[in-house]
């Protein structure tokens, strides 16, 4: 992660916020509500780490497994709204999702994207609750709309 690149925002508190999202650090694997197998703080297991990760792990790499990738959704984050004028509020949504889902899958959010690109945040709000990951996961989808309305709270 470039840290100049980052917008100034607490990711500390970004942080704990994802990982209370995802239920703490959990040391031993656990199917998601998908039936993915997962460990730490909604780390997905890939089958090349199935013969460490599908065992207890220590806090300490459940951290380390959340730090990088953490890192990772910084950085797609940046990606995602690369050349848009949003405030950190609406970025931290963003990375948020891109934690929960990967760039691979919110890059499917078109809609989405092209409302965040015009500072539309109702119309972003209104995809977000248009989609299957509001669906799947409704209760976390709504504090992440009840983070992003701050923004449009502030666009007002």
């Amino acid at each position: 992660m470039d840290i100049k690149n980052v917008r100034i925002m607490d990711l500390h508190i970004l942080q704990q916020d994802i990982i209370q999202e995802e239920g703490g650090i959990i040391l031993k694997p656990y199917q998601d509500h998908l039936g993915y197998w997962t460990i730490g703080a909604g780390h997905l297991i890939r089958d090349n780490e199935k013969d460490e990760l599908m065992n207890p792990i220590t806090y300490q790499r459940g951290l380390e497994l959340f730090l990088k990738d953490f890192n990772v959704a910084v950085d797609d984050a940046e990606q995602f709204t690369e050349g848009m004028s949003i405030d950190d509020n609406a970025h931290e949504c963003v990375i948020h999702m891109v934690f929960q889902l990967g760039l691979p899958r919110l890059n499917k959010f078109v809609k989405f994207k092209k409302c965040l690109s015009e500072n539309n945040i109702e119309g972003a709000i209104e995809e977000m609750r248009d989609s299957l990951w509001y669906n799947q996961t409704t209760n976390r989808a709504n504090r992440i709309i009840e983070k992003m309305q701050k923004s449009a709270n502030s666009n007002a």
